[in-house]
């Protein structure tokens, strides 16, 4: 067998799947299956930051009920009705039902604030880490690029300063400079970047003439992303990096090791499969692993990043890479 264990910001994983957050982890019971299907971290379904605001007592910023006829069900659904001390003892309870593996806690935000101090409770509930879940989506034409990275700064720096435990740091691809802000997350103090949130989609219902979701679960073609910037990542942000958003298969989450990912997150693929697909997606990259010649992750990691190749304008050259397949 081989040995598909690693560390992630200092904390020992047996393997490099993460169960990501989500309703799967929203309670003990589901914490407890996440942990007997061998997974190799589990992230508690996120708190949101209006809920920690709400607890302090203080309004949420920008946040104009009249103009938005949905918000006060929607507040009343996520803000109020889950309390913060509940998530406390999710915590306690969840750590005492999966021995030595690493249990992260998640903040879902948008931006700095008085919220980041309650990192300090998450810490001493007896998380092992935690991850910032940044989901923040520019609306106004009046911000820059700028001012919307410093805003995802500011909010790892607060978060730093109220906790001593590994923060990874959850993003979107859309940024103008990602190895820019990935570098940066590294000097306010982060240890790992996430690649990818994957945010809400949406749709218009034509017979109701509203809003409306549509599948909220990843498909099997979306990690292409993750994989593209965790091979140009590797070794040139200062920042360990996870894959995430559509790892269905070990072939997925090797490619993605291979390009530099620690580890990666799943969460879709079990939603749909069940929480067997873990050890399913393990014996898989343990056969594959052992056919390539290794018998461990080691040496596998990042050994196809950007900074490893042979030819690097292949992970940089879109146009040449077009080229080259006759796409273009």
């Amino acid at each position: 067998m081989a040995d598909l264990g690693t560390y992630l910001m200092g904390l020992h994983l047996k393997n490099p799947i993460i169960v990501g957050a989500s309703g799967l982890t929203n309670l003990p019971e589901g914490v407890e299956k996440a942990a007997h299907s061998e997974a190799g971290a589990i992230v508690l379904k996120s708190l949101f930051e209006e809920q920690i605001l709400a607890m302090l007592g203080q309004e949420m910023d920008g946040l104009d009920i009249n103009s938005y006829p949905d918000a006060e069900a929607f507040i009343s659904r996520t803000a109020w009705e889950e309390s913060t001390d509940e998530y406390l003892k999710l915590i306690d309870d969840s750590k005492k039902r999966v021995g030595n593996v690493p249990l992260i806690a998640s903040i879902n935000c948008v931006g700095p604030g008085n919220w980041a101090s309650f990192a300090k409770r998450i810490e001493e509930a007896g998380a092992d880490a935690l991850e910032l879940n940044i989901a923040y989506v520019p609306f106004s034409p009046h911000i820059s690029g700028h001012e919307i990275e410093n805003k995802v700064l500011s909010t790892v720096k607060e978060a730093r300063q109220a906790t001593k435990l590994p923060i990874m740091v959850k993003l979107g691809s859309n940024y103008s400079s990602l190895p820019n802000l990935v570098h940066g997350l590294s000097r306010e103090g982060a240890n790992a970047a996430v690649l990818f949130n994957r945010f809400f989609r949406f749709d218009f219902n034509l017979n109701t003439m509203r809003l409306s979701g549509v599948q909220p679960l990843s498909s099997e073609n979306e990690y292409h992303e993750s994989l593209r910037w965790a091979a140009i990542l590797y070794k040139r942000a200062g920042i360990e990096l996870v894959s995430s958003t559509g790892i269905h298969s070990a072939d997925a989450a090797l490619k993605c090791i291979l390009a530099g990912a620690t580890a990666v997150e799943v969460c879709s693929i079990i939603y749909q499969k069940g929480w067997k697909v873990i050890g399913t997606i393990l014996e898989e990259m343990n056969s594959i692993v052992e056919s390539i010649g290794y018998s461990s992750l080691d040496g596998l990691q990042g050994k196809l990043s950007a900074i490893n190749a042979k030819k690097p304008e292949e992970y940089l050259r879109l146009q040449y890479i077009k080229a080259l397949t006759g796409i273009y």
